[in-house]
């Protein structure tokens, strides 16, 4: 997983962005992307994939 680094918003909140990009990696895990916060990856979804061995199933319509 990338590395976040903690930084305080306008409101002082790091609990705020913590949940809004986790929100974004559960998002970013459908969309097999990354995520970025203020122009940085905080998080690879190839390096998710790689520690959890995940793969996406393809759905087949029978």
């Amino acid at each position: 997983m990338g590395q976040m680094v903690s930084a305080k918003q306008k409101d002082g909140s790091t609990a705020s962005k913590r949940r809004r990009v986790n929100e974004a990696i559960e998002i970013a895990k459908d969309y097999q992307t990354d995520v970025y916060w203020e122009g940085e990856v905080v998080w690879r979804y190839s390096d998710w994939e790689k520690q959890s061995g995940a793969k996406r199933e393809l759905a087949v319509a029978v």
